[in-house]
């Protein structure tokens, strides 16, 4: 599901207004935000991988 314009752009805005106006400061926050969901989501799919492993299922 795609968001309309209208909602991303009204996020950019108080994404940026969080920062007062500093863009740099933004793309900062907003990159390292990305990098623990990537870490949180490594984490749960070896959790899953090892899970199905020990009850022999496949994927594991």
């Amino acid at each position: 599901m795609r968001r309309q314009g209208g909602i991303v752009r009204e996020e950019a805005a108080e994404i940026l207004a969080l920062h007062n106006g500093d863009a740099l400061e933004a793309l900062r926050t907003l990159i390292a935000e990305r990098d623990a969901v990537e870490e949180r989501l490594a984490v749960a799919t070896l959790v899953m991988r090892r899970q199905c492993a020990a009850e022999g299922r496949p994927g594991g």
